[in-house]
């Protein structure tokens, strides 16, 4: 009578060995690539999350910070021609309040007979056509950065000093 066979014995006779195991190393490699791609993608996209939100939170507080007056705008070219305005002469400068030759916008020195203004609020003077480009920009002091006046009623001084 042949031998009992065992369970074991039945697959190895028939070649039905135990199914082969998939290589650990190489599954382990792929998780670790998905999982580090995934932590990468996270990073970055609250990376950019952060700077969307550190843009929206600066242009907001900018756009706070920035004073709603007049003063940041430059004047109009009606307010402009309201501003008083005369001929420089080196007799008469004390008259105008400025102690100044020299127009701090362009660096050149004022010259007899050029058109200037002397700015109500400060006292400041500058050659009208440097100081008319500054004030349609902002409607401050270039020196001293007081706020400009205007003088209503009156287009100039209709001075010519130094006769």
């Amino acid at each position: 009578m042949p031998p009992p066979h065992h369970h074991h014995d039945h697959h190895r006779i028939h070649g039905g060995a135990t199914p082969p195991k998939p290589n650990q190393k190489l599954l382990s490699l792929i998780l670790k690539t998905i999982i580090m791609t995934a932590i990468t993608s996270l990073f970055f996209l609250f990376l950019g999350i952060a700077a969307i939100l550190l843009l929206i939170a600066t242009a907001a507080l900018h756009r706070h910070s920035t004073p709603s007056s007049n003063s940041s705008n430059g004047l109009s070219l009606k307010d402009l021609k309201k501003l008083p305005r005369f001929r420089f002469s080196t007799l008469t400068r004390p008259e105008t309040g400025a102690d100044q030759t020299s127009c701090v916008i362009c660096l050149e020195e004022i010259k007899q007979g050029q058109w200037c203004r002397n700015l109500v609020a400060c006292g400041h003077m500058f050659h009208r056509k440097c100081v008319d480009a500054w004030l349609v920009k902002v409607s401050e002091c270039p020196i001293c950065r007081t706020r400009v006046e205007l003088v209503h009623g009156v287009n100039d001084m209709g001075l010519w000093l130094g006769k």
